[in-house]
């Protein structure tokens, strides 16, 4: 028998898709609680510790909340972290938050450059990527599992990132939608979308809200969470995050202290590099079938994606 402070709902992505501030929505509701801190590696990297390890190491805040989700947009575009939670997990649940994919890489790029992960230029890491996805690995497997957890663990995740990449398939939206609906059924599976997230937080809260068989409540301060930083502000919270005693701070005030040091030091701001043209139409090519599939499983009108942006 589980724990009963495992996950039961996972918010599956994308990354820079929105999913730290559906976190922080979230976690507003008295009847959930969401992982702290918010991207458990268990099902990535530490699943041999048992689910003993994961509720008491992610969800030590539990009393007894009808939803407990983790919320680690890595494990839409790891294949094989799908197969572990069915292995382990009864009857979970899912949300997955679309963003144009070429956005979501683009915005990825800019976030390792700026806290100093990502040296190169943006053709070099988006044709290393592809080169990755048609030669190998692309984590379907446990040997592959294994080879991303020695380097997450022994090198660390900025090393996995500049190895292998990750900024293009996680905009593969429709295939890695279908592989966990195919292992969990379509019913268990939400899509939402970004655009609609920043237009309005309150309505798409409201949507999760009912998904999860909640009731809907206020988000009172509905403001992005993860607003980009500098590089300078991303190294001193990195640094404040590594004080003994702030591990322990509630979400709400970690999530608080971070806002604070990026709005104080947002005038020192660098410059975004640019991004190369040839490689923002590859990507769109590259996306546009995976786009219509996308919209015609969805019903959404998606062409806007498939466009040249400034």
């Amino acid at each position: 028998m589980p724990p009963p402070n495992v996950a039961n709902f996972f918010l599956l992505g994308t990354s820079k898709g929105g999913t730290t501030s559906l976190h922080h929505y979230l976690s507003r509701h008295p009847a959930v609680l969401m992982s702290d801190p918010k991207e458990p590696l268990f099902f990535r990297a530490e699943y041999e510790k048992g689910l003993e390890y994961y509720a008491d190491r992610y969800f030590h805040r539990y009393s007894g909340q009808k939803v407990i989700g983790d919320a680690a947009p890595q494990h839409l575009y790891l294949p094989y972290v799908a197969r572990r939670i069915a292995e382990s997990i009864a009857n979970p649940r899912f949300a997955v938050i679309c963003r144009n994919p070429v956005d979501r890489a683009v915005s990825a790029y800019w976030h390792n450059v700026s806290r100093g992960i990502e040296t190169r230029s943006f053709d070099d890491v988006i044709e290393q990527n592809l080169k990755r996805l048609s030669e190998g690995p692309r984590f379907e497997t446990e040997d592959e599992a294994g080879l991303y957890k020695d380097v997450l663990i022994n090198e660390g995740n900025a090393e996995l990132q500049r190895r292998f990449g990750f900024y293009v398939e996680p905009g593969h939206y429709d295939e890695l939608i279908g592989h966990y609906r195919s292992i969990f059924g379509n019913e268990r599976v939400k899509v939402l979308f970004f655009d609609d997230l920043a237009a309005d937080p309150q309505r798409v809260a409201d949507q999760l809200f009912a998904f999860l068989d909640l009731p809907s409540v206020p988000l009172g301060d509905a403001r992005a969470q993860n607003e980009a930083t500098s590089r300078t502000a991303a190294r001193v919270f990195d640094l404040v995050g590594r004080i003994p005693g702030v591990a322990s701070f509630s979400p709400r005030l970690r999530v608080a202290v971070k806002r604070m040091i990026g709005r104080r030091m947002r005038g020192n701001s660098e410059a975004k590099p640019s991004i190369g043209i040839n490689a923002h139409r590859q990507l769109i090519e590259h996306y546009r079938d995976r786009n219509r599939r996308l919209a015609e499983t969805t019903g959404r009108d998606l062409a806007h994606w498939d466009q040249m942006g400034p």
